[in-house]
């Protein structure tokens, strides 16, 4: 997303397991490879190695093409290459191939919303969310909310956001992103307040630290921007958010 994280099971998605409906024992020796392979290169596309990606899920597919977490991840690897619509295909057919995991519908929302196809991307977030076999449906929850938020649904974003912290109250993300949405519809009070809940949930992250810039320094409050500035280049110089701050002084 453009202003706003969402959650990934690249949680960002390193899955285990084999993608498929027979018992692992019953699986060909091929299909047994596929699932080997396609876990090798899910994990190798969370760390940004996409090379290494993608030699490891075009064997999955070569040896078996109805793996669904090869083809899950070959549509997350394919909307980094810009093939739109060869992701979209990919991320079809693992859903369809896998009805009952919904973090391929949680990917495929992500992507949608990346294409800016906010009320499609928000169908897949609700439908991964109200999944009985999803462990995490607050994850989906927050990326609707991140999602209606960036398309400037304020009212929507709140509505899915509240979802998320209501599922589970110990999960950051949302209350971070409570603090980015108020602070977009003027209340800069109240996200100063959701973000100091955050701060007492989780470490900070470059995206956090220039959010509580952009709270503080709405607030006035000089100081606490200058203190939170020198954490974010100092501790991750490097972060397009510090980037980022650095061209606006």
């Amino acid at each position: 997303m453009k202003n706003t994280v969402l959650v990934l099971l690249a949680g960002l998605t390193i899955t285990t397991g084999c993608a498929t409906n027979q018992p692992y024992g019953r699986l060909s020796d091929a299909e047994k490879a596929a699932s080997y392979n396609a876990e090798l290169g899910t994990n190798y596309l969370a760390t940004g190695d996409l090379e290494h990606a993608q030699t490891k899920l075009q064997r999955a597919l070569i040896q078996n093409p109805n793996n669904a977490l090869a083809n899950n991840s070959n549509g997350k690897l394919l909307a980094a290459l810009d093939d739109l619509e060869g992701a979209e295909k990919a991320f079809l057919k693992s859903i369809k191939l896998d009805t009952k995991r919904a973090e391929y519908r949680n990917n495929y929302g992500i992507f949608l919303c990346d294409q800016q196809r906010t009320d499609e991307a928000l169908a897949q977030f609700i439908t991964a969310s109200e999944n009985h076999f999803y462990q995490t449906p607050e994850f989906a929850l927050d990326n609707a909310g991140v999602c209606a938020m960036d398309a400037a649904r304020f009212d929507l974003a709140d509505k899915h956001l509240r979802a998320a912290i209501r599922k589970n109250a110990s999960f950051a993300q949302p209350i971070l992103h409570m603090a980015e949405l108020k602070l977009k519809t003027g209340d800069a009070l109240l996200a100063d307040a959701y973000y100091s809940k955050y701060q007492d949930m989780a470490r900070q992250t470059p995206h956090s630290l220039l959010v509580g810039i952009d709270i503080r320094r709405e607030l006035g409050d000089t100081a606490a921007v200058n203190e939170l500035a020198q954490k974010l280049v100092a501790a991750y110089p490097r972060s397009s958010q510090a980037k980022t701050f650095l061209a606006s002084q």
